[in-house]
């Protein structure tokens, strides 16, 4: 069996006993010479289909090639269902299906609902919105039994992510991929395709010519014009016969009117009087808000002079305010100025108390070595007559040799005593030479840690550079981290308000360069604020922000673009708003409120700014609350004030200039002035250095010389212990001991000598500096004397200032009381004017009902008088009436109406018979268009149709008989032909006869000709006398005819080869197969349920459907 060839996947099949998951088996697809798969500029071709629940299906999906695809499987396996499903995902009617008449009706029995899904391609240079649904549409509808309504969720393929639920966006698509959902030849069904394949009237096949190519749906819009220009024409006929009779009525009217003229005076007269009534109503309540606006004057003009006297008391306390601030920040500045002096005279005190104590400290070792010495010397002499005397006794034994011993022994003495004052002198040098290592040490630390500063404010301008050289790519970068990435995210995101608008300084700019730093450091974080106009966009704006780590502030703002000329000082001033352009009405009026630009002046010259500041009787300028100038200074503040301070002027930060260049190339300078000084710092720190190094030699040199002087110590001393060994060998045992105890007391008191000598300068120099800080310390003590009976006053005099201003405090609340009294009777009186007010407001636009333009009153005129009057004349117009059938007003309104009538009539009937000729012009041109884009197709179709019978050696061609609406096939078979080859060799060197293949008629007698083919009965035949299989292959040929004479890329067919024998059947596929690689932007959907003669390829996918299951 053939179906046992094919090859088959395996069908998963879902446990669920509701549901049972199918999925199509396809057939591997094979390389073939002969054609390859699309895979650039897929529009509109389909990828995949997965249907849920629909028909018969429970769970099918089913993947598509992108240029033929044969759909193949028994009958009842659901082959069609893929075709009905797939008209109606792309939007078709239930009806166009010939399957069910609603949407329910695809439902899957005992299932609530039917999902459809599928997969197009959305590639190439003319894709539908890439942006959005990128390269794959993936278009879902969802089919209800308890929701009749569409529903359809159109997504980005490749993301899932739903673009639209709306039909027009779907019919958007189709309409751009030029896919005719409802169009019978584009895809036809079983019953359709059943249908056309059956088709052999010739009437028939015409009505299929004309809705293949969409000529059908023009001929019946043409129909409508021409209806509606037939309509129109009868419309005019129509008015053209009233005309006549509207005509005649105005005339009539007109002589009526003509009649009354003179009494229609007498009305007119009465009219104005009527006006003049209405609104002579409206002057008296005016004269009454007049009077109430005038006691309203009287009562504000004694609460001004009730404010004046307030005004006055609280000038009085601005001044004591000012005078306060004045001591108040004079105090402070003067505390601050002092507090070196009281820090220094603590310091001064720890200092004379710690020398203070080190003298009594070297007193007390001074009296505790004078004692020793006393002791020592005592001693001394005690032994030095002791050794005396015991000498003179052994004199007499002692000889020569005892002198040297003697004598060498004062030698060595005497270079000891030299060795020992060197080491002094070297010990005295060392600590010198530390005391300038020390300071040396502090003063490179000093440089050092200078250098270190330069270089952190070198990476601080090298980072400010790279900043403003990135802003030349992206100017956002200037107000911060995050904040174009912030701006980037507002203009995707959905806001109930106004579109965040920011950084506010995106739209600032400086006028006057010079003022840049200035201006930056006043608004400063402002310049980084972003605006919206109400709570919840706010909270969005921050979580974008915190997204995006940006740390700009949000402003909820009143976008209310109101006035603000009202409270700007003179024009003469230079001010903050006016040194800017602000490219944005509503960020002007932000900053007006949270910065007060408009009020902030700018004065170049500081003693210019403090005139200005004074110029208003020693106060501020109207509207003016600070004043800057160009070097950074503030005169006055917005809390009040004449204080003049420097300001701490930010880094420029581009956020205002337009000149970057500018900037970066003063930074360059700044950085190379600040390299410069790094420099020379460097070359500070190394000398410095050099000169510790040269210190550190010289101590080292002399610590050698220590070293080498202790040693020749010892090595001296080892021999005056050997002189004084032998001396001793020499005398008894007791002026022995007597002299070692000599040597001794002599070494002890050379020590204590020595250290009463270091104890004597050490107490001289802390006595010097004893008497130096002392000097200091009194100095200090009278400035602190002055300083604080100077705190003293400052005090007593704020204190007096604060006592007046509490006076005065009392007394403004006094006069408040009394204005606030007065301003209780205007709000009265103001209430009475609103009650008035609304009066007028009634009686104004009741007078502006009888007359919209106010009369002019005559003064003496009153209300009653006037009513009186028009009653008078409404009497004598009612006489002049009862002698008339109708009223003055009633002629005068029917003559208005008849006139106007007629006017219009006149004009609607131009105005129509130029539009019925202009909808003619158009009717006939589109209708000359439509007879040639009819014979364009014709050809086309024609020129197709033989091209295809050529291929199966065929002869024939379409016959056309447009104005009875007829299409005739004829086609010669492959045995006609051969017949018609026979009867041309009989008929010898004979030129007439027919082309075989596209029927056109040879040189000679064409007569003669068709005689010979009606002998012969070789005429071409027309679709009766076809054969099964023939007439089948004819039907496809025609319908491929159109399909090439259609632009949509897909093209799909319901058992197409249903009447087909064997050998047209494989003639049929090897031509479509033929002809969809001759479109290789089109995809054919071709069911059958026969077997496959055709192998699959790399452009042919094969697909086997089993029976779905029916549980």
């Amino acid at each position: 069996m053939a179906n046992e060839k094919r090859r088959r996947l395996e069908v998963d099949e879902d446990e669920s006993p509701l549901k049972r998951s199918r999925e199509s088996k396809v057939v591997e697809n094979f390389t073939d010479s002969e054609g390859e798969e699309i895979i650039e500029s897929r529009l509109g071709i389909i990828k995949k289909i997965e249907l849920v629940d629909f028909m018969c299906h429970s769970n099918l999906s089913v993947d598509f090639g992108s240029r033929l695809n044969f759909i193949n499987g028994e009958n009842g396996s659901g082959k069609s269902a893929i075709l009905t499903a797939l008209t109606v995902a792309l939007g078709g009617k239930a009806s166009s299906t010939n399957r069910s008449s609603n949407m329910q009706g695809f439902i899957k029995e005992n299932a609530q609902k039917s999902t459809i899904k599928v997969w197009m391609y959305n590639e190439g240079s003319d894709a539908y919105k890439p942006d959005q649904y990128g390269e794959m549409i993936l278009i879902e509808r969802v089919l209800s039994k308890e929701n009749k309504a569409n529903s359809y969720r159109l997504k980005n393929g490749i993301t899932n992510h739903v673009v639209s639920i709306k039909k027009s966006e779907l019919t958007a698509i189709t309409d751009h991929m030029a896919i005719q959902v409802e169009n019978p030849v584009n895809i036809l069904s079983q019953d359709s395709s059943r249908e056309f394949l059956s088709s052999s009237k010739p009437d028939q096949l015409y009505q299929w010519f004309l809705k293949g190519t969409q000529l059908l749906q023009l001929s019946e819009d043409l129909e409508a014009v021409r209806e509606t220009v037939s309509i129109v024409e009868s419309t005019i006929e129509k008015n053209q016969e009233l005309l006549p009779e509207i005509k005649a009525k105005k005339l009539e009217w007109e002589r009526k009117y003509r009649m009354i003229t003179e009494a229609r005076q007498m009305v007119q007269n009465m009219q104005e009087m009527e006006e003049k009534l209405a609104w002579i109503f409206v002057s008296e309540a005016e004269k009454t808000k007049e009077e109430q606006v005038n006691t309203i004057s009287e009562i504000e003009g004694k609460i001004e002079k009730l404010e004046t006297r307030a005004e006055a008391e609280r000038n009085k306390i601005s001044i004591l305010d000012e005078k306060i601030k004045e001591k108040q920040d004079l105090l402070i500045d003067f505390v601050k100025k002092n507090d070196e002096l009281f820090a220094k005279k603590n310091t001064i005190s720890a200092t004379q108390t710690e020398f203070i104590s080190e003298l009594r400290r070297l007193k007390n070792n001074e009296m505790e070595m004078n004692n020793d010495a006393r002791q020592y010397r005592k001693r001394y002499e005690n032994l030095e007559k002791q050794i005396e005397n015991e000498k003179k006794r052994l004199e007499k034994d002692v000889g020569s040799e005892r002198e040297k011993m003697e004598k060498r022994k004062a030698e060595i003495e005497n270079e000891n005593q030299e060795i020992l004052n060197e080491l002094n002198a070297g010990k005295i040098k060392q600590k010198e030479i530390d005391m300038k290592k020390s300071d040396l040490n502090r003063a490179l630390n000093q440089s050092l840690d200078r250098a270190e500063q330069f270089k952190i404010r070198i990476s601080q301008k090298r980072r400010d550079l790279e900043k403003l050289r990135n802003q030349s790519g992206d100017k956002l970068v200037a107000f911060g981290r995050g904040v174009s990435e912030v701006v980037s995210q507002i203009s995707k995101a959905r806001w109930t308000g106004m579109t965040p608008v920011g950084p506010i300084g995106k739209f600032v700019k400086v006028a006057d360069r010079k003022w840049s730093v200035v201006i930056e450091t006043v608004l400063d974080k402002s310049l980084n604020m972003f605006m919206v106009d109400n709570h919840k966009d706010r909270a969005a704006l921050d979580r974008i922000m915190k997204n995006c780590d940006c740390n700009s502030g949000i402003l909820v703002c009143n976008s209310e673009l109101f006035d603000y000329s009202g409270g700007e000082p003179d024009g003469s001033f230079n001010t903050l708003l006016r040194s800017v352009e602000i490219s944005d009405e509503l960020v002007k009026r932000q900053l007006i409120n949270l910065n007060r630009i408009e009020q902030i002046l700018f004065v170049e010259v500081r003693s210019n700014a403090d005139d200005i500041m004074r110029s208003n009787n020693g106060k501020f300028p109207r509207n003016v609350v600070a004043c800057f100038t160009v070097d950074g200074y503030q005169v006055g503040s917005q809390k009040g004030g004449f204080s003049t301070v420097a300001v701490n002027l930010v880094q420029q930060s581009g956020r205002l200039s337009t000149d970057l260049d500018s900037i970066i190339s003063k930074f360059n300078i700044e950085v190379l002035e600040i390299q410069k000084k790094l420099s020379d710092e460097n070359f500070e720190s190394n000398r410095l250095k050099d000169k510790l190094d040269e210190l550190t030699r010289e101590s080292r040199e002399i610590d050698t010389k220590r070293r080498e002087g202790f040693k020749k110590m010892d090595i001296i001393q080892e021999q005056l212990n050997k002189i004084e060994l032998e001396i001793t060998d020499q005398e008894p045992a007791n002026i022995m001991a007597l002299e070692a105890e000599l040597r001794d007391v002599q070494q002890s008191l050379q020590m204590v000598q020595s250290q009463f000598a270091d104890q004597l300068e050490l107490k001289k120099k802390t006595s010097e500096k004893l008497s130096t800080v002392g000097s200091e310390l009194e100095e200090v003590a009278l400035k602190i004397d002055e300083v604080t009976n100077n705190i003293s006053e400052y005090r007593q005099e704020i204190n007096e200032y604060l006592d007046a201003k509490q006076k005065i405090s009392e007394n403004i609340q006094f006069w408040k009381a009394k204005v606030d009294k007065r301003l209780s009777n205007i709000r009265e009186v103001k209430d009475s004017i609103k009650q008035i007010d609304k009066e007028i407001e009634t009686l104004t636009k009741q007078a502006t009902q009888i007359a919209k333009i106010r009369p002019h009153i005559e003064p003496h005129l009153t209300s009653k008088k006037l009513q009186a009057d028009v009653e008078a004349l409404s009497k004598m117009i009612t006489e002049i009436e009862s002698n008339q059938e109708e009223s003055i007003e009633e002629i005068a309104k029917q003559s208005q109406i008849h006139i106007g009538n007629y006017n219009t009539a006149k004009k609607q009937l131009k105005q129509m018979i130029q539009y019925a000729l202009t909808l003619k012009e158009a009717h006939q041109m589109r209708l000359q268009r439509w007879v040639d884009f009819r014979e364009s197709m014709t050809i086309r179709v024609k020129s197709q149709f033989t091209l295809h019978l050529y291929r199966r050696g065929y002869a024939g061609s379409l016959e056309f008989d447009h104005n009875a609406k007829l299409l005739y096939p004829r086609v010669n078979t492959d045995h006609d032909l051969a017949l018609m080859a026979a009867v041309s060799a009989n008929g010898g060197n004979q030129s007439n006869g027919t082309d075989a293949v596209n029927g056109k008629k040879k040189k000679g007698d064409a007569k003669s000709g068709a005689d010979a083919r009606q002998q012969s009965g070789l005429a071409r035949k027309d679709n009766r006398s076809l054969s099964g299989g023939e007439k089948s292959f004819t039907t496809i040929s025609f319908l491929l005819s159109l399909w090439e004479a259609m632009s949509c890329p897909i093209r799909a067919l319901d058992e197409f080869d249903v009447f087909m024998d064997a050998a047209n059947r494989a003639i049929s596929m090897r031509m479509i197969v033929k002809s969809a690689r001759c479109s290789p932007e089109t995809q054919f959907l071709l069911i059958s349920p026969q077997d496959m003669t055709i192998k699959p390829a790399s452009d042919i996918k094969i697909l086997l459907l089993e029976p779905p299951s029916r549980n």
